[in-house]
This record gives structure tokens, C-alpha cells and sequence, in this order.
């Protein structure tokens, strides 16, 4: 089980690990730029979340999550997102699956 200490860092090897595309929020709705798609969250399962510090960021915390779809493909959000909109940001998310394990 990886651990991570820097948002960087959890990042650098998620990406190497197979995690190459991006889920953002935008519009209210999860948005995969390399796809050029909306994914709905009913279509993507949370299998990994890390809580880390942003480099060069003092105290400031962030997590990570390893998003996969129902094709397979895998890719990254953060919860940046979360700082500007939490209520918008938690109705998406909440809507993710969950797997049963997690990495912390």
C-alpha cells in the first residue's frame, strides 16, 4: 500500500501507476478534458484516496482520489474543487461508487 507525503508526489506515481486521465468539476458536472466527455459519477468507482500536504503550501491539505469508469479507464481528481464549492463538490462525489479497499 503506497503512502504519500506530498500532493506531488501522490500524483507523479498514481500517473505512473496507469492513472493518466483527469476528472475535473466544471458546469456541476464531471468533465474527463482527455476524453472530451461528461462522466456521469454513477459511472466511476472510487478505488484509491490519499490525504496530503500541497508542496511549498505550508499546512495547506488536500486528497487525492484514483477514479476508475465502468471501461476501465483510469484517472485522477483532486479535491481542490471542494475549497470553492463544497456542497457542489460533495453532491458529485457522494455520487462515486466506493470499493471496498481503499489505499490511505
Amino acid at each position: 500500500m503506497s503512502s504519500y507525503h506530498t500532493f506531488r508526489e501522490a500524483l507523479s506515481d498514481m500517473r505512473d501507476r496507469g492513472f493518466t486521465h483527469t476528472f475535473s468539476i466544471q458546469n456541476q458536472q464531471l468533465f474527463c478534458p482527455e476524453l472530451n466527455a461528461v462522466i456521469s459519477p454513477e459511472k466511476l468507482t472510487l478505488v484509491e484516496q490519499h490525504h496530503v500536504t500541497v508542496d511549498g503550501a505550508g499546512s495547506e491539505e488536500r486528497d487525492v482520489y484514483g477514479l476508475k469508469t465502468d471501461d476501465n479507464i483510469l484517472g485522477l481528481m483532486t479535491s481542490t474543487y471542494a475549497a470553492y464549492d463544497p456542497e457542489g463538490f460533495n453532491n458529485i462525489f457522494s455520487r462515486c461508487r466506493k470499493s471496498q479497499s481503499r489505499r490511505g
